[in-house]
């Protein structure tokens, strides 16, 4: 209760001057509240009280970018808490617990980029699929978990059952592939699934007609993954599947690339990759 009261008399601080919100916005893409969060409730309250005394002590309304610096410094101790619970507190190690669930997703909502980078990534999975109004969804920014102090280089996004990853730097998609499903096991021993995404196999394509599917993509898809020049590559093309279910798989490689496209005979997209070469 006094978490929620101090977290309260913070805000209507901000609230004090208009304009001040869409800036506070700009650093908290994710409204999510992280107070009902399993993070320990001591350090949530000495973060709170710290900035909140910051707040009044100097004077009753503080300056805009003393405000805005105070909430990026609680932004960034919040997102350091977090990494130390899930890579280096024991109690954390099983991911599939649900404590572990809620501070990662948690982890994920503070270390989110601005909403201005955010729209430039959602704009090229968006142009990717071919539908202005995808609902793209802000999954997660990915760290490298052999390297954990090091700034993240991609993060993820999904939309409907299809996950994409995109290279921050450049906010284009390196790659696209079916959302992996949960599923569990009911008390009377069955199991249970979520729902899978349904692909379009009716045998409307050849390999080379399919091939042409995969030029045109690369081609028409510039915004979304880049300029490729396929003369700069080798291909290799195969297929995979058995009965109805068959699945034209081309891999373009080059010194520096590996560039790899799937489609079902019914000429529907299942994957895209585009990582360095091996």
């Amino acid at each position: 209760m006094h978490i929620k009261a101090l977290e309260k008399q913070i805000l209507s601080k901000i609230h004090e001057e208009e304009d001040l919100e869409q800036e506070v916005k700009t650093y908290f893409p994710q409204r999510k509240s992280f107070w009902a969060t399993s993070v320990p409730y001591a350090f949530a309250a000495i973060v709170l009280v710290v900035l909140f005394f910051g707040v009044t002590t100097n004077s009753q309304v503080m300056a805009k970018g003393s405000i805005l610096e105070a909430l990026v410094n609680l932004r960034n101790q919040l997102q350091q808490e977090l990494s130390n619970l899930l890579f280096n507190d024991p109690s954390y190690r099983d991911k599939e617990t649900q404590k572990y669930k809620q501070t990662q997703q948690e982890w994920c909502s503070v270390s989110a980029r601005a909403p201005e980078e955010q729209e430039k990534a959602v704009a090229a999975i968006r142009d990717f699929l071919d539908r202005p109004d995808a609902p793209v969804k802000y999954e997660c920014v990915v760290k490298n978990p052999n390297k954990p102090d090091e700034k993240p280089v991609i993060e993820t996004y999904t939309v409907d059952f299809d996950l994409f990853v995109i290279d921050i730097k450049t906010n284009k998609v390196i790659e696209m592939s079916p959302k992996q499903g949960t599923w569990g096991e009911n008390k009377d021993g069955s199991r249970w699934s979520s729902p899978e995404k349904e692909y379009d196999y009716t045998p409307r394509y050849t390999q080379a007609e399919a091939e042409q599917l995969a030029n045109d993509f690369i081609k028409k898809h510039e915004k979304a993954i880049g300029k490729i020049n396929l003369e700069n590559f080798n291909l290799e093309a195969d297929t995979k599947g058995e009965g109805e279910q068959i699945n034209y798989v081309f891999i373009w490689k080059s010194d520096k690339q590996k560039l790899t496209i799937t489609y079902t005979q019914g000429g529907q997209l299942v994957s895209f990759s585009n990582v360095p070469a091996e």
